[in-house]
């Protein structure tokens, strides 16, 4: 995913965002939905499940406590570009009897690190690979026949739920606002617009999904309900940070949003924002 990892990076991550009860409930529909495919297979098989851009482990935790409540054996794979966010993963997973190794790499990687997988899961993430129809042959590639991807979003075209639009452009205006009141030295970059923020449909994630050799693909939409706290650790975040403040500081972006995002909640009368994730089940043919 060009990824790159930093002392200062590993100061913003995405940990408090995903451990709010929404978000752990919006990955775990995904991973019912995508395991229940595997319930007809013996129990006495052991499975062999990749969790691809982990980070520190949440939905990898998801997966063990489905495998661990079917009775069924597994090795878990995750694979995160982060060695910091593969260590807090690596803790996380000590209290869990569940046979699980975590790998730095990213889809690219992937060939060289597992193979016949039973099932691949890309949480939260896909959105931040250019190369989305590359990304998905590489998962095909280390899947058995009839192997399992389940991928989602909250990135792409059609997340904003109706009416909620102003709620994005008032706290990125607010949020440019106060940065240059407090900081006017800094100067945000011009051009391109972050990875995550180039959204495309579902109709266009589900045929490059077929055109990677995916026989069958699920789509179904979750609404969440994010709380204000939420988006603020969100903007905590520095991939976030780096699409929605291009080219400020990490430390003072993240002031600036944290700032901003209660200012708009008091304007708007609101405590929380609904997002609608986009959820996938791909079979391989």
């Amino acid at each position: 995913m060009g990824l790159i990892e930093t002392e200062e990076t590993n100061k913003f991550t995405f940990e408090a965002f995903a451990a709010h009860p929404f978000y752990v409930e919006v990955n775990r529909s995904l991973v019912r939905q995508a395991l229940a495919h595997l319930q007809r297979r013996p129990t006495a098989m052991p499975l062999t499940i990749v969790d691809m851009a982990c980070g520190t482990g949440a939905v990898t935790r998801l997966i063990a406590e489905e495998m661990v409540c079917q009775g069924r054996r597994v090795h878990l794979i995750g694979v995160d570009p982060s060695a910091e966010a593969l260590r807090r993963a690596e803790k996380g997973m000590e209290q869990m009897d569940v046979q699980a190794d975590f790998i730095q790499g990213d889809s690219a990687d992937l060939p060289g690190i597992a193979g016949n997988a039973d099932a691949v899961f890309f949480c939260n993430a896909i959105h931040l690979v250019a190369d989305k129809l590359a990304a998905f042959q590489e998962v095909a590639s280390i899947l058995a026949p009839g192997g399992i991807f389940a991928c989602n979003s909250a990135f792409y075209e059609g997340t904003y739920v109706e009416g909620t639009e102003r709620f994005y452009q008032s706290w990125t205006f607010k949020a440019v606002r106060w940065l240059r009141k407090e900081y006017p030295s800094i100067r945000l970059a011009r051009g391109e617009k972050a990875m995550a923020r180039q959204f495309i449909t579902p109709e266009e994630y589900m045929a490059s999904l077929r055109q990677a050799g995916f026989g069958s693909v699920e789509a179904l939409y979750e609404d969440a309900i994010i709380s204000l706290d939420a988006w603020k650790d969100l903007g905590q975040y520095w991939l976030f940070i780096e699409g929605a403040l291009p080219g400020a500081p990490l430390a003072e972006a993240a002031e600036a949003l944290s700032h901003a995002v209660y200012q708009v909640g008091d304007e708007l009368g609101i405590a929380a924002v609904p997002r609608r994730w986009l959820q996938m089940v791909a079979t391989k043919a």
